[in-house]
């Protein structure tokens, strides 16, 4: 895929003052959509880099019973479980206004809607995304899939996940990527400067002209 323009990088003094500004972003966005058609779809990751965002965007006064949010990938555990993204973002993001938000399980897989209105993404410091990891014997499948979500083994975390595919997570107006610290800093710069996804899987969202694509990040 080629690059046009690249992802707009957008660096602030604190992590809550990254969270805030992308939280701002997206109300915005998802307010636009609620008003040209009356509904939205928010696709967000799991960890713990985004619940301060989350807390902003929750109290945001939508009309977040129109408002879908699915996860960017699922841990194969219950549904309870502490690594369970979906009960990660019920507890953080879907609180106070943004309580009547209806959320799509990835497992079992729910009705994932067509297109997105933003996608927030976060990478790892081994350069993954989503459940894109590097040395998945998956990664080749789940990177090339036509189907929106891939089965995805992680050995090194002895881990079984589900993942949006690529072209899952790009069907978007936008894509927003949220990380924080010096040392991911170090691994966008090298995702940014490289081609080869096996190495930094999070380069399939980097280099590629499907959606825009901005980076917030703080120290």
């Amino acid at each position: 895929m080629s690059d046009r323009t690249g992802p707009v990088f957008l660096e602030f003094e604190s992590r809550e003052m990254a969270s805030r500004a992308l939280s701002v972003k997206l109300a915005e966005l998802l307010g636009d959509a609620l008003e040209t058609r009356g509904i939205a779809a928010l696709v967000v990751s799991g960890g713990t880099s985004p619940v301060a965002l989350f807390h902003h965007l929750r109290e945001e006064p939508l009309a977040w019973r129109n408002i879908t949010i699915v996860a960017s990938d699922e841990r194969r555990v219950a549904p309870d479980h502490a690594d369970r993204n979906e009960a990660m973002i019920r507890r953080e993001l879907m609180q106070s206004a943004a309580a009547e938000a209806k959320l799509v399980s990835l497992i079992p897989p729910g009705k994932i809607p067509g297109r997105f209105d933003a996608v927030v993404l976060g990478m790892g410091g081994d350069g993954h995304t989503a459940s894109l990891f590097p040395g998945s014997p998956d990664l080749d499948r789940a990177l090339t899939s036509t189907n929106p979500l891939e089965s995805v083994e992680v050995p090194q975390l002895g881990s079984e996940r589900v993942s949006m595919t690529p072209g899952t997570l790009l069907n978007s107006e936008a894509v927003y990527l949220l990380f924080f610290g010096t040392e991911k800093r170090a691994v966008y710069e090298a995702a940014v400067a490289g081609d080869d996804v096996h190495e930094y899987p999070v380069r399939v969202v980097l280099h590629q002209d499907i959606a825009p694509v901005a980076v917030f990040w703080a120290p």
